[in-house]
Parts: C-alpha cells; sequence; structure tokens
C-alpha cells in the first residue's frame, strides 16, 4: 500500500491566478484615476509580476509516496518509480513553510544519474519518518541529515 510522504501543495497554485486578477484590477483602477500613486503603481506591478512565478513554482510541485520497495515521484505529466536501495540522501534543508521544514531527496534514477525532489512533508511527519526507516532498512549507506546550516551549498 502507498502512503503518501509530500503534502499536497499544488492546489494552491489557482490562489496566484486569483490574485493576479486582484492586482490586475487594482494596478487598472490606481491607473485610471486623475492623480497616479506612483508607490501604488510599483508596488502593484511588483505583485502582479511574482504572482505567475509562484503560480509555476506551485504548478511543479511533485508528489512522492512510498511502498516497502519503492518510491513513487508524480509531477504533472511524468511518473518515476525508484527503488528505495537507489535513495543514498535524505537531507533537511533551510527553507520552511508554515513552521514545516522542507526536505531533499537525493537518488540515482534507471541510468544512474543522480536527481532529487524536495518535498513539504505532511503535518506530523508520521509518514516521512516511517519513509526514512525504510531506506535505512534497504540501505546502510543512506546519509541522513536532519540538520542545516547557512553554509549548506547543497540546499
Amino acid at each position: 500500500m502507498k502512503k503518501r510522504i509530500s503534502s499536497n501543495i499544488r492546489w494552491a497554485r489557482f490562489l496566484f491566478i486569483l490574485f493576479g486578477f486582484i492586482f490586475l484590477t487594482a494596478l487598472i483602477i490606481t491607473l485610471a484615476k486623475d492623480s497616479i500613486h506612483q508607490d501604488a503603481v510599483i508596488a502593484e506591478s511588483i505583485f502582479l509580476i511574482i504572482c505567475p512565478i509562484l503560480y509555476y513554482l506551485f504548478d511543479k510541485a511533485k508528489t512522492v509516496e512510498f511502498d516497502k520497495d519503492f518510491m513513487y515521484v508524480t509531477s504533472k505529466n511524468k511518473k518515476e518509480k525508484i527503488p528505495l536501495k537507489m535513495i543514498y540522501k535524505i537531507k533537511l534543508t533551510m527553507t520552511e513553510i508554515n513552521n514545516r521544514s522542507m526536505w531533499k531527496i537525493s537518488y540515482y534514477d534507471e541510468n544512474n544519474i543522480s536527481k532529487s525532489v524536495r518535498i513539504l512533508p505532511r503535518w506530523f511527519y508520521q509518514d516521512f519518518y516511517e519513509f526514512k526507516d525504510a531506506v535505512i532498512a534497504v540501505n546502510k549507506n543512506l546519509i541522513y541529515k536532519s540538520y542545516s546550516h547557512s553554509f549548506d551549498i547543497d540546499q
């Protein structure tokens, strides 16, 4: 039975479409006024530029699941099935969202090319710790780092 270890954050991309329309409307209203406030135009324009970038990042989010033998990485248009023994590093990153830390899972694909996926574990980390234990059970050489600092190059 598959268990999901990553939070489902792809739905949040639709918020940035909504925010984009709100900022576009605000910008049009600000520009339609007789006296244009330069600060308001700049702020609304910046937020209008940021919204598509955040939409893209959230749209790119991957779902990560596992069972006793494999890790499954699902993106919008691709599915990968990785044996747990091919995972060589699980590392905490410095990125936090809502007081939850993102983790980086590094693995080798079927062509022995190093890849990685960043995940935001689900609340309470129960399935994530179960995943970590399953990987340690099949890969004694796993590098597991539950700490991070500002001098880490591998974020």
